[in-house]
């Protein structure tokens, strides 16, 4: 599936091959539903956030037929998808101090059921083209929280464009409830 490039995103196929090994890993959850909407993604580390950017077509709706327009449950499973890349991106480029101790193959055990949304909040300016569209996805304060089991916190924000007017956005808070331990990075267990 092709989807148009918006300014300043590499294509996959442009990408090293560990970097498209990576998308196609983060997106096997979808891939057996097909419902892969992520086709290009690049992530980096700009100051104290980490940037996930990507972009996304969808042929066929996973669940109602055509609307002509990008909805809520589309954001949500476009939003997944991004966050489970530049996650992965993150971890194995050690972008996230919090993370440093785990590995890819951590990550992928714990990337379904230890990744959790806690709080979402979307706005929708525009209507966006879902056949072709654009998000850059910014993961800012993580903060771990000793609650009944501790967790670490991720606050991330979310934009979504296309190439004409469209877009949306959110603010979402994604909690590990399966973190790594600080205690266990202080004293080397």
């Amino acid at each position: 599936m092709t989807s148009s490039t918006a300014p300043g995103t590499r294509p996959v196929s442009e990408s090293p091959p560990e970097d498209i090994a990576l998308l196609e890993r983060a997106m096997r959850p979808y891939a057996h539903k097909d419902t892969v909407y992520l086709h290009r993604a690049r992530a980096e580390h700009r100051g104290e956030h980490v940037v996930g950017a990507g972009d996304f077509a969808i042929a066929q709706s996973c669940y109602i037929d055509d609307t002509g327009h990008f909805n809520a449950v589309e954001f949500t499973i476009s939003y997944n998808q991004l966050f489970y890349y530049t996650l992965a991106a993150a971890i194995r480029d050690r972008f996230i101090p919090e993370l440093a101790d785990w590995s890819l193959d951590d990550y992928w055990v714990r990337q379904l059921p230890s990744v959790l949304i806690s709080r979402f909040d979307s706005h929708y300016r525009r209507p966006i083209d879902p056949h072709a569209y654009h998000a850059e996805l910014t993961i800012g304060a993580v903060e771990f929280r000793h609650r009944s089991r501790p967790l670490l916190a991720l606050r991330t924000h979310v934009e979504f464009t296309d190439t004409a007017t469209g877009s949306a956005s959110g603010d979402i808070e994604i909690v590990l409830v399966d973190p790594p331990r600080p205690d266990s990075r202080e004293t080397g267990r």
